[in-house]
């Protein structure tokens, strides 16, 4: 018997409930701090958001972990990423952890996925959990399309961060930068913008493909 999936409404909270927090306590946390005896500096939006996203994170994790009873491979990278980074984040007061949290997480799922092929394991495949049917040729291509689709958006964060941050103090207490508001938006609605379109692009592949994977189906 396969293990239990989360529905679709439920992937979609667990997938973009936490960025959704991160995104309201980014841009109105500042008019709804007072609320709760709160004040927010301009300048430490940042640090806010990470405060509420990973406590809204870990509890999308611990759910799906509960109802799928497993861990995949991707969430679990997702998870270490965020505690680890969103964490130093914090400690250290310094948002360049965070700014680089999409380049690391992007670039080490890249990297799993290649080391996946490369020893006979498709990660890929896993992730989808049955949802799709393709001969195992068609798996290692689109790994192989996958992996370079991470691989160039880590390096697309790595650049945006640095350029739109590049006058920038990120650790002193207060200190306000102009372009943190467009890599907010970008790795909010940006990435999650590219992402949708690279995966339909895949449709005409996966249509293709689809019906030759019905008779490997277990």
């Amino acid at each position: 018997m396969s293990a239990p999936r989360l529905s679709g409404r439920a992937k979609a909270l667990v997938d973009f409930g936490p960025l959704a927090v991160f995104f309201v306590a980014y841009f109105f946390g500042g008019r709804l701090a007072p609320v709760f005896g709160r004040t927010i500096a301009a300048g430490e939006e940042l640090f806010l958001a990470v405060q509420l996203f990973l406590p809204a994170f870990a509890i999308a994790f611990l759910y799906s972990v509960w109802k799928e009873r497993r861990i995949a491979p991707m969430l679990l990278v997702s998870g270490l990423a965020v505690g680890v980074l969103g964490g130093l984040t914090l400690v250290f007061h310094n948002k360049t952890f965070f700014y680089m949290k999409p380049t690391i997480v992007y670039a080490l799922f890249g990297l799993m996925l290649i080391g996946g092929r490369m020893s006979g394991r498709n990660f890929l495949k896993t992730l989808f959990d049955g949802a799709l049917h393709l001969p195992d040729d068609a798996w290692r291509t689109l790994t192989l399309r996958y992996a370079v689709f991470f691989a160039a958006l880590a390096v697309a964060n790595e650049i945006a961060w640095r350029w739109l941050t590049r006058d920038c103090d990120l650790t002193a207490a207060g200190a306000i930068c102009a372009g943190e508001k467009t890599w907010v938006n970008l790795k909010i609605w940006g990435f999650t913008a590219i992402n949708l379109a690279f995966a339909l692009a895949q449709a005409p592949f996966l249509a293709k493909h689809a019906k030759e994977g019905l008779g490997t189906r277990d």
